[in-house]
């Protein structure tokens, strides 16, 4: 629960008749209520000190794990990846970025394989064999092959030599491996300079020589493995292609000797007398469409003077499709042929058209012998065009066979040389062998550790302290469900609250009576009295009875009780105890032991039954002007007692106020008879302790919450008591809590 500030109660005014003093429940206020944040930080303030001693501990802490941790060093080298060549990336664009991506992350996977990291352990191993004791320390940074033989001096401490005796001898070297493997792993790192070709190798250790050697190991036995695979791999190759050069050149050999054979027998044809037959087709093509175009005019103006001859054309027209001598020429000579004969000449002249026939005849004659000429024209020049056309086929064919052979060659050659040229590259790379990259710059012992001063771990462990303190504490109040403030009670229980009453620890009988006596600008005495002077009716006077009763296991309701009795007899009332509590509290002993002076056997169950006046079973306490009447023994039935009795009026009559102390423990059906003797109740709230629920059980129990106000048998508030009055004013609940903190 958080406490925070609730809303109080309006309380009625009491009415004149004392009997009729009744306490309504409360009806909230409509009030300002803080926000959540305000809320958030009056929690965090009121445990400021408890935040802030967390924070300085938590810095403390943080400081003595920096110093009590060893610095780390890492140490760096770098190796660069070869450019991949440019027949690998031949042919797409951006590929020569692709090829080189991708063979960096190979490299990177494979640097970080199992693998790889048990065969640096093997190598780190196989060098301290070989370094022995006398070794230097620095001895591997003077060249790159004693990397690997003087940098293991720090395997052999990889496990607990304890867990390797209890596993067995056999266990004991699987345990190594695994142990320094995962040591290995744990301290590399491995990783990409940006997007170039540069591939960083670190190790981080305790020993900044020993990081610098691990790293520099893991780069050199990854580069002599690539060394090997790649000289491995050639000389693989290699012999592959020595065995195959033999079997090519025989394919070579009989390919040229098929070449040779088909250019002796039939001939050596070349491309340009291909040609030459190819344009010689082309040219009798040519003049055959000539001729066959010429043959068809001349057939065409044959058909057309045939078929004029047969008609009754004019002579004009006859002469017109003769075409010569013209039409105007044989009218002439008809013309001077009549003048001579004596007669004249017209153009139906039957000699003339006879004339004309002869001549279209004539023409006829000489239009067949053209055409004849045509025809064997156009004959002689397509013989010739067919024997040029399988000239030139015999000819294309036995070029092509030779096209053939001469393909065949060059490619059994073109193999036969690139073998030629990969044995030369893989003598030459197997005598100088590569493994793709290269050590770029070999790691030193750094000087300055990867790890932060102790100094720098103050802050940040004071402020994660700091925080947790605050959601630890932000959390307990908004999980706790206890009573803390008079509001709380009165809004959770549904009764007034009468007061608070300041925490006195385990107070005794005597100290307890000299503080209400003797300080009275003590707060706990000016608490009690503000909390009997509350219970003042309209007419002045105090309740006559008062029921204390307890809302959970403890005894403050008894304390409570006594206090209320001494403060009333200090107000110079007639004052008597009524105990109740069968199970006999401590401070009640203590109270009988110190300040009675006339003792009795008698309890209140000898008085209730009426087998004992009221002199015989009260205690007078002189000091303290108060009477007490012990409680009943654990035998006797309260609830009967309680039932059946009908003597409060003669305590009424003897005494104006009436402590009743109620019974203890698990609340019994003996306390809610006692309700109805009591003007007023009041319910001891344990203040920080008591839960609401375990509260507002006793009420329902009882039958408080089952009737209105004005219904109830007495005026009904609860109490909280053992309130810390300094915490209490740092939740500021603005409650009476504040005014007791405060010096009068």
């Amino acid at each position: 629960m958080n406490h925070t500030r609730v809303p109080r109660s309006k309380k009625s005014p009491a009415p004149a008749d004392k009997s009729e003093v009744r306490l309504p429940r409360p009806s909230l206020e409509k009030t300002d209520s803080s926000t959540p944040f305000q809320q958030v930080v009056g929690a965090i303030w009121g445990k400021k000190w408890l935040i802030f001693g967390m924070a300085i501990l938590g810095g403390i802490l943080a400081g003595f794990a920096g110093m009590a941790r060893a610095p780390l060093y890492e140490a760096t080298m770098q190796v660069i990846v070869d450019l991949p060549s440019s027949s690998a990336a031949a042919g797409r664009p951006n590929a020569t970025q692709d090829i080189l991506s991708a063979t960096v992350d190979g490299h990177l996977t494979e640097l970080s394989s199992e693998a790889h990291l048990r065969n640096v352990i093997a190598a780190l191993r196989k060098a301290d064999k070989q370094q022995g004791p006398a070794g230097s320390g620095l001895a591997w940074a003077d060249s790159d092959a004693g990397i690997a033989r003087k940098a293991l001096a720090w395997v052999s401490t990889l496990l607990p030599r304890a867990l390797l005796n209890r596993q067995g001898p056999t266990a004991a070297p699987e345990l190594a491996d695994a142990a320094a493997l995962k040591t290995l792993d744990a301290g590399l790192r491995v990783g990409q300079e940006l997007h170039s070709r540069i591939i960083s190798i670190g190790f981080t250790d305790t020993d900044p020589v020993r990081a610098a050697r691990i790293a520099n190991t893991v780069a050199a036995v990854y580069i002599d493995n690539l060394v090997r695979q790649n000289l491995a791999s050639d000389q693989s190759e290699l012999a592959s292609i020595v065995s195959r050069l033999p079997e090519m050149q025989g394919e070579l050999t009989r390919a040229t000797e098929r070449l040779q054979t088909y250019r002796s027998t039939n001939g050596a044809p070349d491309q340009g007398s291909a040609d030459v037959s190819a344009r010689e087709i082309a040219e009798l093509g040519r003049q055959i469409s000539l001729a066959k175009a010429d043959l068809a005019a001349v057939e065409t103006r044959v058909e057309h003077v045939q078929d004029l001859r047969k008609t009754d054309a004019p002579a004009a027209d006859l002469a017109a499709a003769i075409g010569s001598p013209g039409p105007g020429d044989l009218v002439a000579r008809a013309t001077d042929h009549a003048q001579v004969n004596g007669r004249p000449a017209t153009q139906t002249d039957p000699d003339l058209r006879r004339t004309i026939t002869g001549e279209i005849d004539g023409q006829i004659a000489r239009l067949d012998s053209e055409r004849r000429i045509y025809h064997a024209q156009i004959a002689s020049l397509e013989e010739r065009r067919e024997a040029l056309k399988a000239a030139a086929a015999d000819a294309v064919s036995r070029l092509s066979g030779l096209r053939a052979l001469e393909l065949q060659v060059d490619v059994i050659s073109q193999r036969y040389n690139e073998l030629l040229t990969r044995q030369q590259d893989l003598l030459q790379r197997i005598g100088s062998p590569a493994a793709g990259l290269a050590i770029l710059s070999q790691a030193w012992p750094p000087t300055r550790p990867q790890t932060l001063p102790p100094i720098f771990l103050v802050p940040p462990g004071m402020i994660v302290f700091g925080l947790a303190t605050a959601v630890f504490v932000l959390a307990r109040q908004r999980l706790d469900r206890t009573l803390r403030s008079e509001a709380e009670a009165e809004a959770a229980l549904g009764i007034p609250c009468a007061g608070l009453l300041p925490k006195t620890g385990r107070p005794r009988a005597r100290r307890l009576c000299d503080l209400l006596l003797g300080q009275h600008k003590a707060p706990y005495t000016r608490a009690v009295g503000s909390l009997l002077i509350s219970l003042v009716n309209a007419k002045s006077r105090l309740p006559g009875v008062i029921l204390v009763m307890s809302g959970g296991r403890s005894e403050d309701k008894t304390s409570l009780g006594w206090s209320l009795a001494v403060t009333a007899a200090r107000l110079g009332e007639r004052v008597l105890f009524l105990d109740f509590d069968q199970q006999g509290a401590r401070i009640t002993r203590e109270f009988r032991d110190e300040f009675s002076t006339s003792k009795t056997s008698c309890t209140v169950a000898h008085f209730l039954s009426g087998k004992r006046a009221l002199s015989e079973t009260t205690e007078d306490m002189p000091e303290m002007h108060v009477s007490y009447m012990p409680a009943p023994s654990i035998s006797d039935d309260v609830l009967h007692l309680v039932s059946t009795a009908d003597r409060m009026h003669q305590l009424r009559e003897t005494y104006t106020v009436v402590i009743i102390d109620g019974p203890s423990g698990p609340v019994g059906p003996e306390t809610r008879l006692l309700t109805r003797w009591a003007d007023a109740v009041l319910l001891t709230v344990r203040w920080g302790e008591t839960r609401r629920d375990t509260a507002r059980g006793v009420l329902e129990f009882i039958g408080l919450k089952e009737k209105l106000p004005w219904q109830l048998p007495a005026s009904v508030s609860s109490v909280l008591t053992q309130v810390n009055l300094k915490q209490h004013a740092s939740y500021r609940f603005g409650d009476r809590g504040d005014l007791l903190l405060a010096r009068p």
